[in-house]
């Protein structure tokens, strides 16, 4: 007698075909809910409805990579079915998720670059300084941010950071109120006034930027999704936040130049909403 062979049963929706890039999306989602029911029958629905979810989901991916990257789309030779570096996508949505990171904001930063990463929902990590869980050392800070934090942190090490590098002591300037202008986060960001202000924003990390103002410990609590809107926002507040991160260079600059000067017209600014010139500003502590 021969032995008994188990006989597989035909697949009538074929993976391959439900990620078939010819197809139209409208028929590869209305084969993908055929595929569901191919699925409850065979196996269980939790599994059939994951795997929607997956070929969904990764359509709206090739979907984004065709917008934002059509040359590379047309090129590409990456597989549309083995799993890339980060193994619960294709390598033709690895390619995507790398060209996100390359072109348009830094997607595989932070915790993202775990190769076992679920990016259905994804977070970014902040471009500041974590002022939340980090020890800091002002020693490896610009000293633009290093002066600002003696505005909210009055740190006498920050004095003494100060006294070393640039010859100012705290009793040669005013008193630094614990609470700053009522009407200094309304004031219009120009000249000096305005490096002054997003610096006080930096620290304060109020800029309304998600890429300064976030804090990397609690970055998993503001999710983004993947649409168009989403991206664009993203990599248009990624380059407002670069543009920030330059002007802490001019102030730093300013500072080199002048440190007394500098910190004269910031105490005046937080204390009295205006900067006024060292002449205008009365005694010390």
């Amino acid at each position: 007698m021969f032995p008994s062979v188990a006989v597989k049963k035909s697949n009538p929706y074929r993976t391959r075909d439900l990620f078939d890039s010819g197809k139209p999306f409208g028929e590869k989602l209305i084969q993908a809910i055929e595929y569901l029911g191919f699925r409850a029958r065979n196996c269980n629905a939790i599994e059939a409805c994951e795997t929607l979810e997956k070929i969904v989901s990764e359509q709206q991916n090739y979907r984004l990579f065709q917008k934002y990257f059509p040359d590379e789309w047309k090129i590409s030779k990456t597989s549309l079915f083995k799993a890339g570096y980060y193994e619960n996508y294709t390598e033709r949505v690895n390619e995507f998720f790398q060209l996100v990171s390359q072109n348009m904001f830094p997607l595989l930063s932070g915790w993202n670059d775990d190769p076992e990463t679920e990016f259905e929902n994804f977070c970014v990590f902040s471009l500041n300084v974590d002022l939340c869980c980090e020890d800091i050392d002002y020693e490896y800070l610009r000293v633009s941010y290093v002066m600002a934090l003696l505005f909210f942190f009055r740190d006498e090490e920050i004095w003494e950071y100060l006294t070393t590098h640039y010859k100012i002591e705290a009793e040669d300037f005013p008193e630094i109120y614990e609470r700053p202008s009522e009407k200094l986060w309304e004031l219009e960001k120009t000249g000096s006034q305005g490096i002054y202000l997003n610096m006080f924003e930096m620290v304060d990390h109020s800029t309304g930027n998600p890429w300064l103002d976030t804090v990397n410990c609690r970055a998993g609590e503001q999710w983004y999704e993947w649409y168009e809107e989403t991206l664009d926002f993203l990599t248009q507040s990624y380059k407002e936040a670069q543009e920030i991160l330059e002007k802490t260079c001019l102030l730093d600059d300013l500072i080199e130049a002048n440190p007394k000067q500098v910190l004269l017209e910031m105490i005046s600014l937080w204390n009295d909403g205006q900067v006024l010139g060292e002449k205008n500003l009365s005694g010390g502590r």
